[in-house]
């Protein structure tokens, strides 16, 4: 067997030389099929969704009726294209054109189509589904429950969808039992969290406190992570509830001098100053802007271009002088809204008087 193999060791090797390069070969004509399939159903998908916008458009302005913009319309990829271009037009419509649009999603082809979605085994189709009863105005009720679970399910994208079409279609026990389960899905990003909390407040009355209330039960409950107490102080600001104000001001005064996150304290900071409470400045002023942390420095300074007072005015000066430029920068900009303060007299050891004239001509050309 020994001496076959060193008659026949070179015929070997360039046998197995030869199945490795052919080998190879199909892996790399596999590998530039596969990509040439991909990019040829991208190419087809932007080539939809563009003739989609443009029919769509003059569909809802009434260019187009109904039986034109239709005809031709088939499922696989035209519905989800569909649900993605009503959801951007969906919030600038109004009276006419956004009953086409709804009279559009009613058509029961794309009814049956998310129907059959919504008990696929995969997640994704299950979230388009979702997605899709969220843009309606009316669902089954049966299917409430079944939504209700998947409110709480692993998949990030199929919890974001189920819960707001819970926020829909749900009630207040719904809706607040699908929040607390986004919260807890650890794979939801912050966009999504705020896309939740702006359908939260809009499902609720113009005068409706209930949202504020239930946003500062969550924050003061301590069952979320810093994050997402972070962001949910935030959305209290960003959404306009200044009833939560006083709660708010309480969070920022029970918060140590160290060992504080520095996401809560400039989430608080920054929904404070957007407040107007002039309160918290003794404590930036005496606490704050010492922080080792610069984006806590760069929030108190920022808030004390909204919450002017003359006391500000030396604790900017040093802050002008922060190792952190962009510290520097927005103590600057806040000072500039000071009366009586020329930023090209504060002496700035750490910068050059040409820095200090560059960062001058920029503050002059955003304000």
């Amino acid at each position: 067997m020994k001496e076959i193999l060193q008659i026949h060791s070179d015929t070997i090797v360039l046998g197995v030389v030869l199945f490795l390069g052919l080998l190879s070969a199909v892996v790399f004509a596999g590998a530039v099929y596969s990509r040439w399939r991909i990019n040829k159903y991208e190419n087809r998908k932007v080539n939809i969704r563009r003739e989609l916008s443009d029919r769509l458009i003059r569909y809802v302005s009434g260019d187009l009726n109904f039986s034109g913009f239709t005809s031709g319309l088939s499922g696989n990829m035209e519905f989800p294209i569909l649900l993605e271009l009503a959801g951007e037009l969906d919030k600038s419509l109004e009276g006419d054109e956004e009953s086409r649009l709804k009279k559009l999603l009613n058509l029961p082809e794309i009814r049956s189509y998310y129907a059959e979605r919504f008990h696929s085994p995969n997640p994704l189709e299950k979230a388009k589904a979702c997605l899709y009863m969220a843009r309606k105005d009316v669902i089954k009720k049966f299917d409430l429950p079944r939504i209700m679970k998947l409110t709480a399910d692993e998949h990030p994208m199929l919890a974001y969808s189920a819960c707001l079409a819970i926020l829909k279609h749900g009630n207040d026990e719904q809706a607040a039992t699908a929040i607390r389960n986004a919260l807890k899905n650890r794979g939801l990003s912050n966009q999504a969290l705020n896309d939740i909390f702006v359908a939260l407040r809009e499902r609720s009355e113009q005068e409706s406190t209930s949202e504020a209330e239930f946003l500062m039960e969550l924050i003061h409950s301590g069952c979320y992570n810093q994050d997402r107490r972070a962001l949910m102080i935030r959305t209290l600001g960003e959404l306009g509830y200044y009833e939560s104000a006083d709660f708010l001001l309480n969070e920022f005064y029970a918060l140590p001098e160290k060992g504080f996150n520095a996401g809560v304290l400039i989430s608080l900071i920054e929904t404070l100053a957007q407040f107007g409470m002039t309160q918290i400045l003794d404590r930036l002023r005496s606490d704050f802007i010492l922080s080792d942390n610069s984006d806590v420095r760069l929030a108190v300074a920022r808030a004390m271009e909204n919450l002017r007072e003359e006391e500000n005015i030396p604790f900017l000066k040093w802050l002008m002088a922060d190792k952190g430029y962009y510290v520097r920068y927005y103590a600057a900009k806040s000072l500039s809204g000071y009366s009586g303060v020329d930023l090209k007299d504060v002496p700035v050891p750490t910068m050059s008087s040409e820095e200090l004239e560059e960062m001058i001509g920029e503050i002059e050309t955003v304000s």
